[in-house]
């Protein structure tokens, strides 16, 4: 797959299959966020790794999932993540693009995961103080993002929308997420449309 087919074809997923992702694939995706833009190439995100299944029973109470469609987007019994990877941020390495960084280092973290079949679901609805609970990070690093990761056990679909921005599951449970149609979010040599 090229990398445009790649990106038509990432969705998040919230609805994985129990098998662990092996720790060199994590390693492969944190290395491809790592390597994502910064701003003034201050590189203030650090990633933590976890796929320890108490951590990680631990850690899902704490995520809030699919908020259009609470409680249905939950994963079910059965279909939590395999694995976590959180997104700090170190205070002490300056800058306040952080959220810039943020976004690019997720989405190469997610588009190299979906190379080797991953998928996952961005998360910046999370406690925080759960995370800081659970490990303990100098006061510097701030958790900012949560990925939750796993082999996909669901395949959403996006179709062209301009009506709502709320994703829905349809009659046979599959995720459905609306995007605004090219026409109306490009323009050309100007901001008119005629």
């Amino acid at each position: 797959m090229d990398c445009y087919e790649l990106i038509l074809s990432r969705r998040t997923v919230r609805r994985f299959k129990p098998d662990p992702i092996p720790d060199e694939v994590l390693e492969k995706m944190v290395d491809a966020a790592r390597l994502a833009p910064s701003a003034a190439n201050l590189q203030p995100l650090r990633y933590l790794m976890v796929t320890d299944p108490d951590i990680r029973a631990r850690i899902f109470p704490c995520l809030r999932w699919a908020a259009y469609i609470n409680p249905d987007g939950n994963p079910p019994p059965g279909s939590e993540p395999a694995a976590y990877i959180v997104i700090l941020v170190d205070d002490q390495a300056g800058g306040g693009f952080y959220r810039y960084d943020v976004g690019y280092a997720c989405e190469n973290l997610l588009l190299a995961g979906l190379t080797f079949g991953v998928a996952g679901c961005a998360m910046l609805a999370f406690d925080p103080k759960v995370i800081v609970a659970e490990f303990d990070p100098p006061d510097h690093l701030r958790p900012d993002l949560v990925v939750a990761l796993g082999y996909p056990d669901e395949t959403p679909m996006a179709v062209d929308r301009s009506d709502t921005v709320k994703y829905w599951r349809d009659d046979n449970g599959r995720h459905i997420v609306p995007k605004k149609p090219l026409a109306e979010v490009m323009y050309k040599n100007g901001l008119s449309r005629d």
